[in-house]
């Protein structure tokens, strides 16, 4: 699998043929464009009437957007700004992009949303967990200690006025593989806006970044597929102007002493998940759903809870053993379910 793949849980745009007329002055064509970046496949889809030309600059213009990205929040990339920081002396603080401490910013409203358990200064724990899948062995108790030891927020210091970052202990690490995503498809649909074309779509991977709906639509039909994408969809929904994201651990799994572990990392245990379940969340930008679907993910039914404290977010949890059951949802999600024409 790719650095940056949640695995399993998938989605997928449904496309519909207007069948009433549209307006003249609202007529328009639709446009796909796919491009590798982060690992997986991006995808933009834009409505206009424009002309070719200048949609195909503003999607190269996104597509440039999503790379730099990359280039900054990649802990795979040597020379990323990520990387680089996490082999930086402990204590010394170091400069950070205005793109770096946006990121920070927004990941310090999520670990507090959800009570710490998002928390992307857990790369000691996931980089641990990485050689463990390879190896297919447990790490030693002292390594995990220390590798636990080295992770968490209170690991950070954060200058956002200075535009600083240091580390405060020698292995604390950071790891945005939750969240980057969601975050450049957010970048990269604002791009498009800014260039006018507010009727667009980014897909990254498990996260959807969606703007105006479709013309003659009342939003954009989404399936969710918790099986993957050979299975049918458990719930189809039509949402615009919002963000959807899901995560799951049902094929990126390894078996060690007759456990399933997952590649979320539960922070309390510092090892992969080992109960299945399976994540769609809604929410008002796709940096915030790509969070919330890991963190829902890890908390499971309780994370129910948080999902209906905070605005504008609704969720879907598939349970262990999902596959035989009838998923949980929260309060308003059902508002969202796409009602046969």
């Amino acid at each position: 699998m790719t650095p940056w793949s949640k695995g399993g849980i998938a989605l997928s745009l449904l496309f519909f043929t207007v069948t009433h007329p549209v307006a003249q002055a609202e007529a328009s064509a639709r446009y796909e464009f796919k491009q590798p970046c982060m690992g997986t496949l991006f995808g933009i889809v834009i409505y206009s009437g424009k002309p070719e030309p200048e949609i195909a600059a503003a999607a190269k213009a996104a597509f440039s957007l999503g790379l730099k990205l990359d280039g900054i929040f990649s802990d795979y990339r040597a020379e990323s700004e990520v990387n680089l920081f996490n082999h930086s002396p402990p204590g010394q603080a170091q400069p950070a992009s205005s793109e770096l401490i946006d990121l920070l910013s927004a990941s310090k409203r999520l670990h507090d949303d959800t009570g710490g358990t998002f928390d992307p200064a857990c790369g000691a724990l996931s980089r641990l967990w990485r050689v463990t899948r390879r190896s297919g062995k447990l790490p030693a108790a002292n390594v995990l200690a220390s590798a636990k030891e080295a992770s968490g927020w209170h690991r950070l210091k954060i200058d956002l006025d200075q535009g600083k970052l240091t580390r405060l202990h020698a292995g604390t690490r950071l790891d945005f593989g939750a969240i980057a995503k969601g975050y450049a498809a957010d970048m990269m649909l604002q791009s498009l806006r800014e260039g006018g074309f507010k009727v667009a779509s980014i897909t990254a991977g498990g996260d959807i970044a969606l703007g105006e709906a479709p013309p003659g639509r009342k939003g954009w039909v989404v399936a969710i597929r918790p099986g993957g994408d050979k299975h049918p969809p458990a719930c189809v929904i039509e949402i615009s102007n919002a963000a959807v994201s899901t995560s799951g651990n049902v094929e990126q799994v390894v078996e060690i002493g007759g456990a399933r572990y997952s590649h979320i990392i539960d922070l309390h245990t510092g090892l992969g998940l080992t109960t299945q379940r399976a994540a769609a969340v809604i929410a008002p930008s796709c940096t915030r759903s790509d969070a919330l679907a890991t963190a829902l993910c890890i908390t499971g039914e309780k994370g129910l809870g948080i999902i209906n404290s905070l605005p504008h977010s609704e969720a879907m949890l598939f349970t262990p053993g999902f596959k035989n059951q009838s998923p949980i949802r929260s309060k308003g999600f059902g508002a969202f379910i796409r009602k046969e024409n």
